[in-house]
């Protein structure tokens, strides 16, 4: 079995529990157009737009906001034209219930607030299922992928991750992700390093190619897809070492939004649970 096929069991399994977690942490607010929800305190504001179903026969439109430079998930084409695994899912789920999806690159360090304001309706684009973000603010589908995080070096970089970490190195990483957290919080541990925050995991990686970086905070969701692509660049490249444990994706939304997020989740369950799933995986190499 693969590296990934072992962090999709394992992950998986963690997903689920964290999503139960959440599940009795933040309890759904009920339908209706009430400010706040008296069992969970969720606030029902102006940019809930799917509290509850939409009046039969009205169309349904979704704002999907995306990474636009995070392959294979999502990222945008020479043309100008969305495309990855996150964008195909998303686009299955529209077709099965017959809604028009509108798709909107945004710089990932503001996406959320994008989504708190009613800017956008969802988030798929590889976003990690956390504690933090499981708040007020968002909340998560069930889980769908799962990987790793991992620290990278140049191939010919025999240090190990604590002589690279407390060598006072520039280490890249994409500016708000998950990746950030893990050096902020090894910063904050007492590691010796420089963060440099780039706004995505190419360019990080592109940044210890050309040497503005000794190192690259990454996760194998990008990164193994993206050197089974880039022969040339995965000869250049190590992974000196994983960090913490398996972590999952899932498809974000408003906490109030909870009839979107309900057909959401029954979408994917039958979308995981059929053979298209597979060809999905296959056809952006996350198999």
């Amino acid at each position: 079995m693969s590296k990934t096929g072992v962090y999709a069991i394992a992950a998986l399994a963690i997903g689920l529990v964290i999503g139960a977690a959440i599940g009795m942490y933040i309890k759904p607010a009920p339908s209706g157009t009430g400010t706040q929800c008296p069992e969970c305190a969720i606030p029902v504001t102006s940019a809930c737009k799917f509290v509850t179903a939409p009046p039969e026969g009205e169309k349904v439109h979704i704002v999907l906001g995306f990474d636009a430079n995070y392959p294979p998930f999502t990222y945008v084409l020479p043309n100008g034209s969305a495309a990855g695994f996150d964008i195909d899912v998303m686009k299955w789920i529209a077709n099965k219930y017959g809604w028009e999806l509108e798709l909107k690159p945004w710089d990932w360090s503001t996406i959320v607030t994008a989504l708190e304001n009613g800017d956008l309706d969802v988030i798929a684009s590889g976003m990690s299922i956390t504690p933090e973000r499981a708040s007020e603010k968002i909340w998560f589908s069930i889980p769908y992928y799962s990987y790793i995080h991992e620290l990278v070096a140049k191939a010919d970089d025999t240090r190990s991750a604590d002589e690279i970490l407390n060598s006072g190195a520039v280490i890249a990483v994409q500016k708000g992700s998950t990746a950030e957290e893990w050096a902020d919080k090894l910063l904050a541990e007492g590691y010796n390093f420089q963060k440099l925050a780039l706004n995505s995991y190419v360019e990080a990686l592109q940044a210890l190619l050309d040497g503005r970086a000794q190192a690259l905070i990454t996760d194998s969701a990008f990164l193994e897809p993206y050197l089974k692509q880039h022969p040339d660049v995965a000869a250049q490249v190590r992974v000196v070492t994983t960090l913490g444990a398996p972590e999952t994706y899932g498809i974000a939304t408003r906490p109030c939004d909870i009839w979107l997020r309900t057909k959401i989740n029954d979408a994917l369950h039958e979308l995981m649970t059929s053979p298209e799933w597979n060809k999905l995986l296959e056809k952006w190499g996350l198999g």
